[in-house]
């Protein structure tokens, strides 16, 4: 009677297992998830399946070789705070008034509230969502990812190379290193003292200054998990900033000194370490086919920087300019059954594209009182059309524009001219040759230039 009543115990609670897993899967196949990953002037030629040496990614590649490359993909500005705006909103940054420059720790303004991200897109189809890492679009708490429609906040509201702003919220648990104090934080001009001495906020309060940087990744990336992990019978999107490998360089003590390639080596092995953890979390919690991962980075390399930057992969220039170095960056989207295996897309395609491709993929319509500057290519992530063609696409500083495979260029001392099909390097100035092309292109920036 007892071996009865013990086998019929064990029945229920394999039953019960059995069901509740069988509800986890039947939930999530109800929805997609997406994650961002979102490095930090990663250049073109900064993975190895995009020609690195001197160090591997074997997580970014496995990543690639499961899902879709892209060899033709742009941000929508050379420079931090109006990339990730233009990520965030389908939209160039100055749409919103936005002129130069990135936003500092003395900065009183950032991305406007009104303006309509991913999140709360997603928000409003009852999505969870998550901020894990560098924000950099304004740290004042109306500027703040909570207020940008996330739900949850854990990073760094700046670059890493920047410093505390004293009038910033501290948590009642503050905790304070490399033997500062309150009285250090609240320093009226920490600029100077206290440059790459950033703090930790979770939600909208410092938790902890200045951060020890070295164990960023591996803080951001436990989180991240703790995310997804927390969230996964629940639709979600986690979108996840690295401060790597933006100068200062840090890396944990796991990763230092493995690669040939030095400290920018470490470094970017500890981001494709993390990666993987990201994807091995959604592999285990039976999340993969159903979580849309992109990679990307907010710009090209910072090239003035070496030995401790990146390289464009051959590309002109880097970080700050309007050449190709400058915007075009890695690219990798991945979700197993929805994106094919394997393949490289040599499509036209940009940041800016992202959040009408996830409100077309959600079935969310696009706010229509604003202008939205990218474009659905769901066609092209499934594999079914490969061609889609946008009307133009502009570089920063507002001197570049982009049509089809021509570019044009306005620099101090000339005007250029290049065909990115057959020059993506930017060597050949065929103005002279194609002195109409140039000068279409130069109206069209003109005119475009006035309705921004």
């Amino acid at each position: 009677m007892r071996l009865k009543r013990i086998t019929i115990a064990l029945f229920i609670v394999l039953l019960m297992v059995s069901c509740k897993s069988s509800s986890v899967k039947e939930a999530t196949k109800q929805h997609t998830n997406f994650v961002i990953i979102y490095t930090d002037d990663l250049g073109y030629g900064d993975l190895s399946c995009y020609g690195a040496q001197g160090y591997s990614t074997p997580n970014l590649d496995k990543m690639a070789s499961e899902g879709m490359r892209f060899t033709d993909f742009s941000v929508s500005s050379s420079i931090c705070s109006p990339s990730r705006a233009g990520l965030l909103t389908g939209r160039y940054a100055e749409r919103w008034g936005y002129k130069d420059g990135v936003f500092w720790p003395y900065s009183k303004d950032g991305m406007p509230a009104s303006e309509v991200t991913i999140a709360e897109i997603l928000k409003e189809k009852g999505y969870e969502t998550g901020m894990v890492g560098k924000w950099h679009l304004g740290h004042k708490t109306e500027f703040a990812p909570t207020s940008q429609g996330f739900n949850m906040y854990y990073g760094i509201p700046f670059s890493n190379d920047m410093w505390q702003d004293p009038e910033m919220p501290l948590a009642d648990t503050v905790v304070f290193n490399e033997g500062l104090s309150l009285e250090d934080f609240k320093t009226k001009n920490p600029k100077k003292k206290f440059r790459n001495k950033v703090p930790l906020v979770e939600g909208n309060e410092v938790i902890e200054w200045p951060v020890d940087q070295a164990l960023l990744t591996k803080k951001y990336t436990k989180k991240a998990i703790q995310f997804i992990e927390d969230n996964k019978r629940e639709p979600f999107f986690l979108y996840f900033a690295h401060s790597m490998p933006h100068i200062p360089l840090y890396v944990s003590k796991t990763f230092k000194g493995k690669t040939e390639r030095g400290l920018f080596g470490d470094v970017i092995e500890e981001i494709d370490w993390s990666v993987g953890e990201i994807l091995k979390t959604l592999k285990t919690n039976g999340l993969a086919e159903n979580t849309l991962v992109i990679f990307a980075s907010d710009n090209g390399p910072w090239i003035s920087k070496q030995p401790n930057a990146g390289t464009a992969g051959g590309l002109r220039d880097g970080k700050f300019s309007p050449y190709e170095g400058g915007s075009r960056v890695p690219c990798i989207v991945w979700q197993p059954g929805f994106v094919p295996q394997g393949v490289v897309s040599n499509q036209q395609t940009s940041t800016l594209d992202i959040l009408p491709t996830i409100a077309n993929l959600v079935d969310k319509d696009l706010p229509n009182n604003r202008v939205i500057d990218g474009i659905d290519i769901t066609p092209t992530l499934t594999g079914k059309l490969q061609n889609i063609k946008r009307e133009y696409f502009l570089y920063r500083g507002n001197n570049a524009i982009r049509v089809g495979n021509w570019k044009y260029v306005k620099t101090k001392k000339e005007e250029q001219l290049f065909n990115l099909l057959t020059d993506k390097e930017e060597t050949k100035n065929l103005i002279e040759a194609h002195p109409e092309k140039a000068e279409f292109l130069k109206s069209k920036l003109k005119s475009l230039l006035a309705s921004l």
